[in-house]
């Protein structure tokens, strides 16, 4: 009895799911079949109207069209011959000559040395050019000090050659040290104010006050003579 139940059962349950898929088979062919006839009937009409819409191309089309593309063959000209007339700025190269002048004014002597461009130049244009000559006179090493730099200029520059002009004049130097006291020693300074010519061991108390009052002020050394005799004078 039991087993007849469970048959019946399910029987039912196939019968039913059975008649569950043969209704949603059919519902989606139906509405595939709308679906398709509406697409039809909405390109058909996309098609009508884009024909009434569209205008019927002018008797002078073909003019109209050679005169745009002879205005685009202008365009083109004009845009290639800017390109053309626009030369890029020169700059040095490793291969640019450079020639490097040394004028000493008090003897009158022009020195001409021809060398490979510094690394420091290679790759700069005029304008950088004159910038590094600026900053190198504005910040001069000791060496150039005590010779006597007075300028660092510019001749000529393009590509192909550079000439640079370094002018020198030893009686301009108006010192050569500087003498302070420093932590209560005597220092020696090089002409820059900067770097250290020598550290001696004379301590400022044990001088007399006349010489105490001169180094709080400094004292200026033309050469290396006058400055060991002023050290010596120091120590007697």
């Amino acid at each position: 009895m039991k087993l007849r139940k469970a048959y019946i059962f399910i029987l039912s349950f196939l019968s039913l799911s059975l008649l569950f898929s043969v209704c949603y088979y059919l519902s989606y062919q139906h509405a595939l079949r709308q679906f398709n006839k509406r697409a039809v009937e909405r390109s058909e009409e996309f098609a009508a109207l884009h024909e009434n819409n569209t205008p019927a191309p002018p008797e002078n089309s073909q003019i109209g069209e050679d005169n745009e593309n002879n205005n685009n063959i202008n365009n083109n000209d004009s845009d290639e011959t800017v390109a053309v007339d626009v030369q890029p700025e020169p700059i040095i190269l490793p291969t640019t000559k450079f020639i490097l002048e040394i004028y000493d004014r008090k003897k009158g002597t022009l020195e001409q040395i021809e060398q490979n461009p510094p690394g420091d130049f290679v790759g700069l244009t005029r304008e950088e050019v004159e910038k590094y000559l600026d900053d190198y006179m504005r910040d001069l090493t000791l060496s150039e000090y005590n010779k006597g730099l007075l300028s660092y200029e510019l001749i000529s520059f393009s590509d192909k050659a550079v000439k640079l002009r370094k002018s020198y004049d030893a009686d301009m130097v108006p010192y050569r040290f500087y003498v302070v006291v420093k932590n209560g020693y005597v220092v020696v300074y090089n002409s820059d104010l900067k770097s250290v010519y020598e550290y001696t061991h004379i301590e400022a108390k044990n001088l007399p006050e006349e010489d105490r009052t001169a180094l709080s002020q400094g004292i200026y050394v033309d050469n290396i003579d006058d400055l060991y005799a002023l050290l010596e004078s120091f120590t007697s």
